[in-house]
Protein backbone atom coordinates (compact mmCIF):
# COMPACT_ATOMS: atom_id res chain seq x y z
CA UNK A 1 0.00 0.00 0.00
CA UNK A 2 1.41 3.47 -1.10
CA UNK A 3 0.56 6.32 0.73
CA UNK A 4 1.23 10.29 0.21
CA UNK A 5 3.95 10.87 2.81
CA UNK A 6 3.60 14.95 2.60
CA UNK A 7 0.75 16.77 4.51
CA UNK A 8 -1.73 19.02 3.16
CA UNK A 9 -1.39 22.00 1.42
CA UNK A 10 -0.87 24.72 4.49
CA UNK A 11 0.00 21.66 7.11
CA UNK A 12 3.05 22.16 8.55
CA UNK A 13 3.25 18.17 10.16
CA UNK A 14 4.06 15.80 7.65
CA UNK A 15 1.15 12.76 7.88
CA UNK A 16 3.30 10.19 8.32
CA UNK A 17 6.03 11.29 10.35
CA UNK A 18 5.31 11.23 14.37
CA UNK A 19 4.08 14.21 16.04
CA UNK A 20 6.99 16.14 18.26
CA UNK A 21 6.48 15.13 21.91
CA UNK A 22 5.15 18.28 22.90
CA UNK A 23 2.23 18.20 20.57
CA UNK A 24 0.80 14.73 20.98
CA UNK A 25 -2.87 14.71 22.61
CA UNK A 26 -2.84 14.86 26.40
CA UNK A 27 -4.30 13.55 28.98
CA UNK A 28 -4.98 9.82 29.01
CA UNK A 29 -4.80 9.85 25.12
CA UNK A 30 -0.77 10.34 25.92
CA UNK A 31 -0.84 6.80 27.01
CA UNK A 32 -1.93 5.23 23.50
CA UNK A 33 1.44 4.99 21.30
CA UNK A 34 -0.99 5.55 17.60
CA UNK A 35 -1.57 9.02 19.22
CA UNK A 36 2.05 9.99 18.66
CA UNK A 37 1.10 10.24 14.78
CA UNK A 38 -1.32 12.77 13.26
CA UNK A 39 -5.30 11.88 13.59
CA UNK A 40 -6.47 9.73 10.61
CA UNK A 41 -3.41 8.84 9.40
CA UNK A 42 -1.74 5.73 8.24
CA UNK A 43 0.33 5.31 10.84
CA UNK A 44 -1.92 6.31 13.45
CA UNK A 45 -4.91 3.93 12.33
CA UNK A 46 -2.54 0.98 12.17
CA UNK A 47 -1.62 1.59 15.82
CA UNK A 48 -4.78 2.40 16.68
CA UNK A 49 -5.80 -0.79 15.14
CA UNK A 50 -3.23 -3.07 16.59
CA UNK A 51 -5.34 -1.57 20.60
CA UNK A 52 -8.55 -1.88 19.30
CA UNK A 53 -8.77 -4.71 16.91
CA UNK A 54 -8.27 -7.08 19.46
CA UNK A 55 -10.60 -6.34 21.86
CA UNK A 56 -13.37 -5.84 19.11
CA UNK A 57 -12.56 -9.32 17.96
CA UNK A 58 -12.68 -11.13 21.40
CA UNK A 59 -15.93 -8.92 22.49
CA UNK A 60 -17.50 -10.37 19.30
CA UNK A 61 -16.06 -14.37 20.23
CA UNK A 62 -17.34 -13.74 23.51
CA UNK A 63 -20.71 -12.80 22.84
CA UNK A 64 -20.89 -15.70 20.60
CA UNK A 65 -19.65 -18.41 23.19
CA UNK A 66 -22.03 -16.26 25.82
CA UNK A 67 -25.28 -16.99 23.46
CA UNK A 68 -24.15 -20.56 23.17
CA UNK A 69 -23.50 -21.49 26.23
CA UNK A 70 -26.55 -19.45 28.20
CA UNK A 71 -28.83 -21.37 25.56
CA UNK A 72 -27.05 -24.42 24.95
CA UNK A 73 -26.55 -23.95 21.39
CA UNK A 74 -23.18 -24.40 20.45
CA UNK A 75 -23.44 -24.44 17.25
CA UNK A 76 -24.70 -20.47 16.96
CA UNK A 77 -21.22 -19.86 18.82
CA UNK A 78 -19.03 -19.48 15.83
CA UNK A 79 -21.64 -17.62 13.36
CA UNK A 80 -22.88 -15.41 15.65
CA UNK A 81 -19.15 -14.92 16.94
CA UNK A 82 -18.12 -13.99 14.01
CA UNK A 83 -20.88 -11.70 13.02
CA UNK A 84 -20.17 -9.49 16.39
CA UNK A 85 -16.68 -9.12 15.63
CA UNK A 86 -16.96 -8.42 12.36
CA UNK A 87 -19.60 -5.55 13.33
CA UNK A 88 -17.26 -4.45 16.30
CA UNK A 89 -14.30 -4.31 13.78
CA UNK A 90 -16.77 -2.01 11.99
CA UNK A 91 -18.13 0.14 14.76
CA UNK A 92 -14.38 0.72 15.65
CA UNK A 93 -13.16 1.45 12.12
CA UNK A 94 -15.62 3.22 9.63
CA UNK A 95 -15.33 6.71 10.56
CA UNK A 96 -11.62 6.34 11.06
CA UNK A 97 -10.89 5.07 8.10
CA UNK A 98 -13.43 7.42 5.93
CA UNK A 99 -11.47 10.42 8.05
CA UNK A 100 -8.38 8.67 7.06
CA UNK A 101 -9.39 9.00 2.82
CA UNK A 102 -10.09 12.70 3.03
CA UNK A 103 -7.09 13.82 5.11
CA UNK A 104 -5.03 12.24 2.30
CA UNK A 105 -6.75 13.84 -0.55
CA UNK A 106 -4.64 16.82 0.16
CA UNK A 107 -7.54 19.62 0.48
CA UNK A 108 -7.12 23.17 2.00
CA UNK A 109 -7.57 22.76 5.61
CA UNK A 110 -11.37 24.25 6.14
CA UNK A 111 -12.79 21.86 3.32
CA UNK A 112 -10.79 19.13 5.02
CA UNK A 113 -12.02 19.75 8.30
CA UNK A 114 -15.18 19.87 7.39
CA UNK A 115 -15.26 16.72 5.50
CA UNK A 116 -13.12 15.04 8.20
CA UNK A 117 -16.02 16.04 10.79
CA UNK A 118 -18.45 14.61 8.01
CA UNK A 119 -16.71 11.33 7.53
CA UNK A 120 -16.80 10.74 11.28
CA UNK A 121 -20.38 11.18 11.39
CA UNK A 122 -20.88 8.82 8.31
CA UNK A 123 -18.88 6.33 10.03
CA UNK A 124 -21.40 6.28 13.13
CA UNK A 125 -24.18 5.78 11.33
CA UNK A 126 -22.49 2.64 9.32
CA UNK A 127 -21.33 1.39 12.81
CA UNK A 128 -25.04 2.18 14.11
CA UNK A 129 -25.97 0.05 11.01
CA UNK A 130 -22.64 -2.57 11.90
CA UNK A 131 -24.69 -2.73 15.53
CA UNK A 132 -28.35 -3.30 14.23
CA UNK A 133 -27.86 -6.21 12.21
CA UNK A 134 -25.47 -7.85 14.55
CA UNK A 135 -28.77 -7.55 16.94
CA UNK A 136 -30.58 -8.58 14.22
CA UNK A 137 -29.07 -11.86 13.44
CA UNK A 138 -29.26 -12.87 17.12
CA UNK A 139 -32.82 -11.77 17.81
CA UNK A 140 -33.23 -14.32 14.65
CA UNK A 141 -31.11 -16.70 16.75
CA UNK A 142 -33.48 -16.55 19.88
CA UNK A 143 -36.65 -16.67 17.80
CA UNK A 144 -35.56 -20.34 17.37
CA UNK A 145 -35.79 -20.80 21.12
CA UNK A 146 -39.59 -19.61 21.41
CA UNK A 147 -38.67 -16.47 23.19
CA UNK A 148 -35.92 -18.20 26.33
CA UNK A 149 -34.20 -15.67 27.74
CA UNK A 150 -30.44 -15.46 27.81
CA UNK A 151 -29.61 -16.86 31.66
CA UNK A 152 -27.59 -14.31 33.12
CA UNK A 153 -25.01 -14.59 35.84
CA UNK A 154 -26.71 -12.26 39.33
CA UNK A 155 -23.75 -9.90 39.51
CA UNK A 156 -24.08 -9.22 35.67
CA UNK A 157 -27.66 -8.29 35.73
CA UNK A 158 -27.03 -6.07 38.74
CA UNK A 159 -24.28 -4.73 36.78
CA UNK A 160 -26.42 -4.19 33.88
CA UNK A 161 -29.74 -2.67 36.25
CA UNK A 162 -27.38 -0.34 38.20
CA UNK A 163 -26.12 1.35 34.55
CA UNK A 164 -29.43 1.71 33.27
CA UNK A 165 -30.20 3.39 36.78
CA UNK A 166 -26.69 5.35 36.39
CA UNK A 167 -27.34 6.54 32.30
CA UNK A 168 -30.95 6.71 31.94
CA UNK A 169 -32.45 6.94 28.82
CA UNK A 170 -29.07 7.97 27.12
CA UNK A 171 -28.97 7.16 23.74
CA UNK A 172 -26.76 3.67 22.65
CA UNK A 173 -24.57 6.00 20.34
CA UNK A 174 -22.67 7.29 23.22
CA UNK A 175 -21.11 4.15 23.31
CA UNK A 176 -20.33 4.44 19.48
CA UNK A 177 -19.22 7.92 19.84
CA UNK A 178 -16.41 6.55 22.73
CA UNK A 179 -15.27 3.84 19.72
CA UNK A 180 -15.59 5.20 16.60
CA UNK A 181 -13.29 8.08 16.19
CA UNK A 182 -15.15 10.80 18.66
CA UNK A 183 -12.01 11.16 20.83
CA UNK A 184 -9.75 11.34 17.99
CA UNK A 185 -11.98 14.11 16.41
CA UNK A 186 -11.23 16.50 18.93
CA UNK A 187 -7.42 15.88 19.18
CA UNK A 188 -7.41 16.25 14.63
CA UNK A 189 -9.35 19.14 15.45
CA UNK A 190 -6.38 20.33 18.43
CA UNK A 191 -3.90 19.02 16.41
CA UNK A 192 -2.97 22.65 14.19
CA UNK A 193 -3.63 24.87 17.38
CA UNK A 194 -0.89 22.57 19.46
CA UNK A 195 1.70 22.78 16.19
CA UNK A 196 0.95 26.59 16.15
CA UNK A 197 1.73 26.68 19.84
CA UNK A 198 4.93 24.57 19.55
CA UNK A 199 6.07 27.03 16.94
CA UNK A 200 5.82 29.89 19.31
CA UNK A 201 7.40 28.66 21.85
CA UNK A 202 10.05 27.77 19.00
CA UNK A 203 10.16 31.62 17.64
CA UNK A 204 10.47 32.85 21.24
CA UNK A 205 13.61 30.64 22.11
CA UNK A 206 15.17 31.33 18.70
CA UNK A 207 14.29 34.96 19.25
CA UNK A 208 15.88 34.27 23.25
CA UNK A 209 19.16 32.44 21.67
CA UNK A 210 19.76 35.51 18.98
CA UNK A 211 19.52 37.83 21.86
CA UNK A 212 21.92 36.42 23.90
CA UNK A 213 24.39 35.56 20.95
CA UNK A 214 23.99 39.33 19.53
CA UNK A 215 24.93 40.66 23.76
CA UNK A 216 28.01 38.00 24.03
CA UNK A 217 29.06 39.62 20.60
CA UNK A 218 28.42 42.86 21.54
CA UNK A 219 30.26 42.22 24.56
CA UNK A 220 33.52 40.95 22.69
CA UNK A 221 33.32 43.88 20.25
CA UNK A 222 33.20 46.44 23.58
CA UNK A 223 35.80 44.78 24.68
CA UNK A 224 38.07 45.46 21.66
CA UNK A 225 37.13 48.79 21.40
CA UNK A 226 37.38 50.21 25.46
CA UNK A 227 41.01 49.95 25.11
CA UNK A 228 41.57 50.87 21.65
CA UNK A 229 42.63 54.35 22.38
CA UNK A 230 44.02 53.72 25.57
CA UNK A 231 46.79 52.02 23.64
CA UNK A 232 47.21 55.07 21.70
CA UNK A 233 47.25 57.31 24.54
CA UNK A 234 49.64 55.19 26.90
CA UNK A 235 52.11 55.11 23.37
CA UNK A 236 51.85 59.03 23.51
CA UNK A 237 52.82 59.60 27.15
CA UNK A 238 55.77 56.86 26.76
CA UNK A 239 57.20 59.32 23.89
CA UNK A 240 56.06 63.04 25.62
CA UNK A 241 57.70 61.55 28.99
CA UNK A 242 61.26 61.85 27.59
CA UNK A 243 60.63 65.06 25.39
CA UNK A 244 57.85 66.73 27.24
CA UNK A 245 57.08 65.61 30.63
CA UNK A 246 54.86 68.50 31.42
CA UNK A 247 52.64 67.47 28.95
CA UNK A 248 53.16 63.70 29.91
CA UNK A 249 52.17 64.35 32.82
CA UNK A 250 48.93 66.61 31.88
CA UNK A 251 47.59 63.72 29.76
CA UNK A 252 48.21 60.94 32.25
CA UNK A 253 45.44 63.35 34.41
CA UNK A 254 43.43 63.86 31.65
CA UNK A 255 43.51 59.89 31.17
CA UNK A 256 42.26 59.64 34.39
CA UNK A 257 39.70 61.83 34.66
CA UNK A 258 38.42 61.01 31.25
CA UNK A 259 38.84 57.11 32.73
CA UNK A 260 36.74 57.76 36.05
CA UNK A 261 33.97 59.68 34.43
CA UNK A 262 33.12 57.52 31.16
CA UNK A 263 34.29 53.91 32.52
CA UNK A 264 31.78 53.23 34.65
CA UNK A 265 29.00 54.81 31.92
CA UNK A 266 30.35 52.81 29.20
CA UNK A 267 29.80 49.51 31.52
CA UNK A 268 26.17 50.66 32.77
CA UNK A 269 25.62 50.79 29.42
CA UNK A 270 27.02 47.71 27.96
CA UNK A 271 23.62 46.62 26.73
CA UNK A 272 22.05 47.99 24.69
CA UNK A 273 19.68 48.67 26.94
CA UNK A 274 19.62 52.18 28.75
CA UNK A 275 22.21 53.63 26.28
CA UNK A 276 20.99 57.31 24.80
CA UNK A 277 22.52 59.95 22.50
CA UNK A 278 23.64 62.31 24.64
CA UNK A 279 25.83 59.81 27.09
CA UNK A 280 27.29 58.59 23.61
CA UNK A 281 27.97 62.37 22.57
CA UNK A 282 29.19 63.44 26.11
CA UNK A 283 32.15 60.40 26.06
CA UNK A 284 33.21 61.19 22.91
CA UNK A 285 33.88 65.23 24.03
CA UNK A 286 35.60 63.80 26.98
CA UNK A 287 37.41 61.81 24.38
CA UNK A 288 38.32 64.25 22.47
CA UNK A 289 39.11 66.82 24.96
CA UNK A 290 42.04 63.99 25.96
CA UNK A 291 42.87 63.54 22.16
CA UNK A 292 43.44 67.75 21.90
CA UNK A 293 45.83 67.61 24.85
CA UNK A 294 47.71 65.10 23.47
CA UNK A 295 48.12 66.85 20.22
CA UNK A 296 49.01 69.92 21.40
CA UNK A 297 45.63 71.29 21.23
CA UNK A 298 45.30 71.68 17.35
CA UNK A 299 41.96 70.01 17.13
CA UNK A 300 38.74 72.09 16.80
CA UNK A 301 35.71 70.16 18.44
CA UNK A 302 31.99 71.05 17.02
CA UNK A 303 29.20 69.57 18.77
CA UNK A 304 25.84 69.91 17.10
CA UNK A 305 23.00 67.99 18.33
CA UNK A 306 19.76 69.35 19.34
CA UNK A 307 18.71 69.10 23.09
CA UNK A 308 15.80 66.69 22.44
CA UNK A 309 17.49 64.39 21.33
CA UNK A 310 19.98 63.63 24.30
CA UNK A 311 17.54 60.89 25.57
CA UNK A 312 16.98 59.20 22.47
CA UNK A 313 18.09 55.66 22.55
CA UNK A 314 21.38 54.92 20.87
CA UNK A 315 23.45 51.98 21.08
CA UNK A 316 26.80 52.39 23.02
CA UNK A 317 30.13 52.76 21.38
CA UNK A 318 29.45 53.26 17.97
CA UNK A 319 29.71 57.06 18.11
CA UNK A 320 33.09 57.13 19.52
CA UNK A 321 34.69 54.58 17.06
CA UNK A 322 33.58 57.11 14.11
CA UNK A 323 35.43 59.99 16.89
CA UNK A 324 38.46 57.52 17.13
CA UNK A 325 38.65 56.53 13.26
CA UNK A 326 38.47 60.48 12.79
CA UNK A 327 41.49 61.15 15.00
CA UNK A 328 42.96 58.52 14.13
CA UNK A 329 43.20 58.41 9.86
CA UNK A 330 42.22 62.42 9.34
CA UNK A 331 43.70 64.49 12.19
CA UNK A 332 46.73 62.97 13.26
CA UNK A 333 48.11 62.25 9.45
CA UNK A 334 47.06 65.83 8.79
CA UNK A 335 49.81 68.67 9.30
CA UNK A 336 48.35 71.82 11.40
CA UNK A 337 44.94 71.85 12.84
CA UNK A 338 42.51 69.92 12.00
CA UNK A 339 38.27 70.13 12.98
CA UNK A 340 36.00 67.50 14.19
CA UNK A 341 32.38 67.82 14.16
CA UNK A 342 29.65 65.50 15.30
CA UNK A 343 25.90 66.29 14.45
CA UNK A 344 22.92 64.88 15.12
CA UNK A 345 19.52 65.15 13.42
CA UNK A 346 15.86 63.94 13.32
CA UNK A 347 14.41 63.20 10.00
CA UNK A 348 10.69 61.62 9.06
CA UNK A 349 10.59 59.78 5.88
CA UNK A 350 8.48 58.07 3.91
CA UNK A 351 7.89 55.31 5.94
CA UNK A 352 9.73 55.88 9.82
CA UNK A 353 11.46 58.82 11.56
CA UNK A 354 15.25 57.96 11.67
CA UNK A 355 17.87 59.63 13.58
CA UNK A 356 21.03 60.32 12.11
CA UNK A 357 24.56 61.18 13.48
CA UNK A 358 27.41 62.25 11.50
CA UNK A 359 30.96 62.64 12.69
CA UNK A 360 32.61 65.05 10.22
CA UNK A 361 36.70 65.67 9.93
CA UNK A 362 38.71 67.88 7.60
CA UNK A 363 41.78 65.52 7.72
CA UNK A 364 43.72 63.92 5.31
CA UNK A 365 40.62 62.21 3.97
CA UNK A 366 39.66 58.77 2.27
CA UNK A 367 43.01 56.40 1.48
CA UNK A 368 44.09 52.82 1.61
CA UNK A 369 43.09 50.88 4.98
CA UNK A 370 41.48 54.18 6.30
CA UNK A 371 38.40 52.51 9.08
CA UNK A 372 40.18 48.93 8.66
CA UNK A 373 40.58 46.42 11.45
CA UNK A 374 38.46 47.22 14.73
CA UNK A 375 36.99 50.37 14.25
CA UNK A 376 34.18 50.66 11.69
CA UNK A 377 33.99 46.99 11.00
CA UNK A 378 33.17 46.77 14.71
CA UNK A 379 30.40 49.89 14.12
CA UNK A 380 28.87 48.05 11.25
CA UNK A 381 28.56 44.43 13.36
CA UNK A 382 27.07 46.64 16.08
CA UNK A 383 24.49 47.62 13.69
CA UNK A 384 23.77 44.69 11.69
CA UNK A 385 23.10 42.82 15.37
CA UNK A 386 20.73 46.05 16.81
CA UNK A 387 19.13 46.82 14.00
CA UNK A 388 19.61 44.31 10.88
CA UNK A 389 18.99 46.02 7.67
CA UNK A 390 16.93 48.92 8.72
CA UNK A 391 20.16 50.49 10.10
CA UNK A 392 23.02 52.03 7.82
CA UNK A 393 26.56 53.06 7.41
CA UNK A 394 28.03 55.42 5.26
CA UNK A 395 31.48 56.27 4.83
CA UNK A 396 32.26 59.13 1.78
CA UNK A 397 34.63 62.02 1.41
CA UNK A 398 33.76 65.89 2.18
CA UNK A 399 34.07 68.59 -0.09
CA UNK A 400 37.23 70.39 0.33
CA UNK A 401 38.60 67.55 2.17
CA UNK A 402 38.18 64.85 5.00
CA UNK A 403 35.58 62.45 5.52
CA UNK A 404 31.97 62.30 7.02
CA UNK A 405 30.71 59.30 8.70
CA UNK A 406 26.95 59.18 8.76
CA UNK A 407 24.55 56.75 10.95
CA UNK A 408 21.32 56.30 10.26
CA UNK A 409 18.97 54.02 12.82
CA UNK A 410 15.11 54.13 13.62
CA UNK A 411 13.92 56.31 15.57
CA UNK A 412 13.15 54.98 19.58
CA UNK A 413 11.32 57.31 21.43
CA UNK A 414 12.90 57.68 25.25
Amino acid sequence: MTTPASAPSGNPQPLNEPLPRDVEAGGLSRFALYQRYPAFTWPWFLRRAAVFWPFAVAWGLFQGVWHASSMTAWQDALPLGLRAAGGNLVEVSAGPLLALAVRYRRLPYPAERVLVVAAVIVGLIIASDAEAAVAHYHDMLMARHMGMSMSEPAAVTNLSRMLGVTMGRLPRWIGLILIGGGPELLSYITERRRLAERQRRRDVEALRRDKADADLKMAVLQAQIEPHFLFNTLASVSSLIATSPDRAVSTIDALSDYLRTTLPKLRREGGVEGATLGHQVSICAQYLELMNLRMGGRITVEIDTPPELAEAPFPPLLLISLVENAVKHGIEPKPGPGAIAIRGRRRQGADETRLEISVEDDGAGLHAGSGAGVGLANVHAQLQHRFGPRATLEVAGRDGGGVCARISVPWEPA
